[in-house]
């Protein structure tokens, strides 16, 4: 039994938020990874106030490393729990192979116009991983990752503009007809 959910997706997807929600309906914690990957780095001696900022000042292949570390010691002892992952964790092949051995995924997926509105109206810090407009940069990204999320996902929604609230009752029906 893998007693992880882990929920997967573009950034702004709604991915922290069903967490949140998920998690408190299953009677388990929530934990976000971009917030383990942020405490990880600053245990190893980065000042950093937050994931953004680390991004930017570690770059993306060490952003990714210390990713890689926080996610595993996430999923090392087989608990009960609500994962937020993050975006990119896909890209690397070790991380796709501990979340299908440990978690139960469920890739959120949601209209780019609507991701990129959600970014423009997020308060929340997001830089390009390539430079220029985060925005602009969801539709490679997407490209890049779709497969990946997909190919590891054990369920698959296609959210559009659906509540959270709405998001995680159907998760609970695709994971447990019982819920």
């Amino acid at each position: 039994m893998r007693p992880t959910i882990a929920l997967l997706g573009l950034r702004c997807s709604g991915k922290t938020t069903v967490a949140r929600l998920l998690a408190l309906a299953l009677g388990c914690a929530a934990v976000d990874q971009d917030e383990e990957t942020l405490r990880f780095a600053q245990h190893s001696g980065w000042r950093v106030a937050a994931a953004g900022e680390l991004l930017q000042r570690a770059g993306e292949v060490r952003f990714r490393e210390f990713e890689a570390v926080a996610l595993r010691r996430l999923l090392e002892p087989s608990v009960r729990l609500v994962l937020a992952t993050g975006g990119g964790v896909v890209e690397r092949p070790d991380n796709r192979t501990w979340l299908a051995r440990t978690a139960r995924s469920v890739f959120l997926s949601v209209p780019l116009e609507l991701l990129g509105e959600r970014l423009r109206r997020d308060p929340t810090p997001r830089p390009a991983l390539r430079g220029g407009d985060p925005a602009a940069e969801l539709a490679e990204l997407r490209a890049r990752r779709e497969p990946l999320y997909r190919a590891l996902a054990e369920v698959t929604l296609e959210c559009g503009a659906a509540p959270p609230e709405e998001i995680v009752q159907r998760i609970r029906e695709a994971l447990d007809p019982q819920a």
